[in-house]
This record gives C-alpha cells, sequence and structure tokens, in this order.
C-alpha cells in the first residue's frame, strides 16, 4: 500500500486519474497474489488444524472530491419604475366680456304747478290713554295672622292629598304600610310647582303612591292673610294595604 500514491487538490484532472488507475491495479495485484498464496498454502501437506490463515486488509482510497462550482451571483434587483409627471392642466379659457347694456333713456321730470294757496301741515296730536286705576292698598297683616292663615291652607293641602289617595293592587297584595313624607311648593294661584319624597317610607311602592296622589290633587287658591309668593309644605302621607 506504500506504493499507492493520492492526487493531492489543485493537480490537474489527467494526474489524478492516472494516480487512480495505478491505486486500483496495484489493489488488484495484490489480492490475486494473497489469493494465490492462500491456495498454496491449503495444498501443502501437514497438519492443518493449528495453521491459521492470515488476513490481509486492503484498504483503497477513494478519489478526492470533485471541486464545487463556485455559487451564482445574486441577481441585482429590478430598477424601480420612475414615475411620469402628470399631465400639465390646459390653461383655464379666457372669461369673456359681457356686452354693456345700453345706458338708459332719461325719463322726463313732471314740470311742477304751482298751487295758490299752499297746505300746512297738520301737527299730530297724541291722545293719552286712560291709566287704570292703582290697586287698593292692602291691610297690613302681622306675622302671627300670616302664620294662622298658612296654618289652615296646610291643613286643607293635606286633607285633599288624603282624600284623593288612592291604594295599588300591589300594595294590597303585599300587604303593605307606611308613612311617606312629602315636599310640595305651591304658587299663590294654588298650581302645584314641584312635590318630592323629602322621607321615604322604606318601601318604593307606598312612595310612588304617595307622589302620584299629590299629582292628581287640585289645590285651592292661597287665602287673604298669606304671603303672595310660592310657598313649601311638608306632609305625611299615610297609606296602608289589604
Amino acid at each position: 500500500m506504500s506504493g499507492v500514491r493520492t492526487a493531492k487538490l489543485g493537480q490537474p484532472m489527467f494526474e489524478q486519474r492516472d494516480y487512480f488507475g495505478r491505486a486500483v491495479a496495484t489493489a488488484l495485484a495484490i489480492e490475486i497474489l494473497a489469493g494465490l498464496a492462500l491456495m498454496h498454502f491449503a495444498n501443502q501437506a501437514g497438519p492443518v488444524a493449528n495453521h491459521r490463515p492470515r488476513i490481509m486488509k486492503i484498504q483503497m482510497l477513494a478519489p478526492p472530491p470533485k471541486p464545487l462550482p463556485p455559487p451564482p451571483k445574486p441577481l441585482p434587483p429590478p430598477p424601480k419604475p420612475i414615475p411620469q409627471p402628470p399631465k400639465p392642466l390646459p390653461p383655464p379659457p379666457l372669461p369673456v366680456a359681457a356686452p354693456k347694456p345700453p345706458p338708459p333713456k332719461p325719463i322726463p321730470r313732471p314740470r311742477p304747478v304751482p298751487h295758490p294757496h299752499p297746505l300746512k301741515p297738520v301737527p299730530h296730536i297724541a291722545i293719552p290713554k286712560p291709566q287704570p286705576p292703582p290697586p287698593p292698598p292692602q291691610p297690613e297683616v302681622s306675622s302671627a295672622e300670616r302664620e294662622s292663615a298658612t296654618a289652615r291652607y296646610a291643613a286643607v293641602v293635606h286633607q285633599s292629598v288624603q282624600n284623593d289617595l288612592r291604594v295599588p293592587q300591589l300594595v294590597e297584595m303585599m300587604h303593605l304600610r307606611g308613612v311617606t313624607t312629602v315636599a310640595i311648593e305651591i304658587a299663590p294661584s294654588g298650581a302645584l310647582l314641584s312635590v318630592s319624597v323629602a322621607r321615604s317610607s322604606g318601601a318604593p311602592p307606598i312612595d310612588n303612591s304617595a307622589l302620584a296622589s299629590v299629582r292628581a290633587t287640585r289645590f285651592p287658591p292661597f287665602l287673604e292673610k298669606m304671603p303672595h309668593h310660592p310657598i313649601t309644605f311638608t306632609l305625611q302621607v299615610k297609606l296602608r294595604g289589604g
């Protein structure tokens, strides 16, 4: 095997093929000689039991790998399309001057007619409108009388709300009862301005019934000795079902 020469990288292709052929021929010759020697020793006389054939290893060298071709060069990217410039817009048409209208004809003015006696303007005389009579002076009311009249009116309001109270079917079925405190603002004419729950009874159906009863009640005007401005009254509406 020492006579086998290996080709080195970088040598010409025909030298590599010559070395490979010589190596194959040498290996075949060695293999033939080894076979003849085994046959010769096998035909000789003598004890064969203790004779062991010698095994020779023949190593064949593979031809060197061919050099790989260089990788292809990457293709350059395609050129970007050049945007075309926008087409210029056509110039706007020139304004056409409208024909001038003909000058108006002069209107003949009438000649003034002289009056023998010119009329004098009559002066405007304003007629005064009749003034309404002043209201009669109200008698002075003491604070005690005002409070007494307000208390009597509050009792009338409370009785009117309680009389117009309607018990809903839900309250009767649930056997609810309670007292709702409501705040009522009334104008001097008796008109209801606002109503709200000042203190809840703890049951929304009872509170809603109290508010509905107040809205459905018609209140009388204020008494003579009461103040002439809206007053807020606080009432307790009692409701009991079943």
